[in-house]
């Protein structure tokens, strides 16, 4: 039996699960930033690429708030 979910979560973020029927992807956006000026977004072809693309693109995001922290 598959569940159905309507968002990704990884590290304590949830991100979109939206589709592109002209272009044939799926892709979403991170919707709980601390800054609601920052965008973090990632796309696949598949769910397994989608939910890879989006727990590198949270890992990407969360290295460059340690790294501008440290600045």
């Amino acid at each position: 039996m598959s569940d159905l979910t309507t968002c990704l979560k990884y590290k304590g973020y949830e991100g979109s699960i939206e589709i592109d029927f002209d272009e044939n992807i799926l892709y979403g956006h991170v919707q709980n930033l601390d800054n609601p000026n920052d965008m973090v977004t990632y796309e696949g072809e598949t769910i397994k690429e989608l939910r890879e693309d989006f727990e590198g693109a949270i890992d990407f995001y969360l290295s460059t708030l340690n790294e501008e922290a440290l600045k």
